[in-house]
């Protein structure tokens, strides 16, 4: 075996992508992987700094209501993303300008059309018509929850069906 080889068999994998439940943690680390990344479960939790209307947005939202696209690349060109494919039609309808507003510390900033920030708590303006960030897995979120309970749900239920796949 080469050097390479060597070096990459010990390299740790952290598996990501479509990522919301108990059971497909306990995929991902039945194939081998160290771990799991989970974007898309967060967004709907306790401590995660965005808008309600996003909340309730991915809260309605399955797998086919997300769509792999650049279209929010103003600010980051040609980045691909996933996000509610309402929220591309909201813009698209949206004119040309501002479609919101952040805050920044004390300053308002203006947030253009197609922009890459997602709204956050105290965001102003066409919600619906900014960069909603949301995986295939946004059929998985059903419920807003305090994100220790998210980890505890995740870690004891992949750690049942492990256990349970045991002979």
């Amino acid at each position: 075996m080469t050097q390479f080889g060597r070096d990459l068999r010990r390299r740790r994998v952290v598996a990501a992508g479509g990522i919301a439940t108990a059971r497909g943690v306990a995929a991902v680390l039945a194939a081998g992987a160290a771990g799991a990344r989970l974007g898309t479960r967060f967004v709907a939790t306790k401590e995660a700094d965005v808008h309600p209307a996003y909340v309730e947005a991915l809260l309605r939202a399955s797998a086919a209501d997300t769509v792999l696209t650049t279209a929010f690349s103003g600010m980051w060109p040609d980045a691909p993303h996933r996000v509610l494919r309402s929220c591309i039609q909201a813009a698209e309808a949206a004119p040309d300008g501002p479609v919101a507003q952040m805050s920044f510390g004390t300053t308002q900033v203006p947030i253009p059309r197609f922009a890459v920030p997602c709204p956050t708590r105290d965001t102003t303006g066409a919600i619906e018509a900014m960069a909603l960030y949301a995986g295939e897995s946004a059929g998985a979120v059903t419920q807003v929850m305090p994100a220790a309970d998210v980890v505890r749900e995740l870690a004891e239920g992949a750690e049942r069906l492990l256990r349970a796949a045991l002979p």
